[in-house]
This record gives structure tokens, C-alpha cells and sequence, in this order.
């Protein structure tokens, strides 16, 4: 998995969280849901990388692309 990647599949997260195919699909929805609360656009099956990994870890991969709670 390239690290510079912007979004996440659904591969990409199963191969960082050891899920299945749906419970990742349904880790990725639920981000986007938040996102899309928060105002932002989604694309449908992938997530924004940096929130991916704010969220799912708690901390942040680039402080430039950091998104605001």
C-alpha cells in the first residue's frame, strides 16, 4: 500500500485492520457519514486517508492535511 495515497479503499483498510471485506465497507460509510456532517464531500467505497487513520488510530499522518473536528 502506497503510504502518499490521499484516499483508502476497501482493501487498503482490510489490509491495515485485518477486517473482512463488509465490516470494512462499513468502517469506511461510517467515516464518510462523519464527514459529510462535518460538511465535507465523500466518494462513495473510500476515505479520506488522514481521517482514516485520526479516527481509527488517533493520531494524525500529515499535519498538512489535518481535518478539524
Amino acid at each position: 500500500m502506497n503510504e502518499e495515497k490521499r484516499f483508502l479503499d476497501v482493501h487498503d483498510v482490510m489490509e491495515i485492520t485485518g477486517l473482512s471485506s463488509s465490516s470494512s465497507y462499513i468502517v469506511i460509510k461510517q467515516l464518510n457519514q462523519e464527514l459529510q456532517k462535518k460538511g465535507y464531500l465523500t466518494i462513495r467505497a473510500k476515505v479520506i486517508s488522514t481521517y482514516f487513520y485520526e479516527r481509527f488510530f488517533g493520531k494524525e499522518v500529515h499535519n498538512n492535511a489535518r481535518i478539524q473536528r
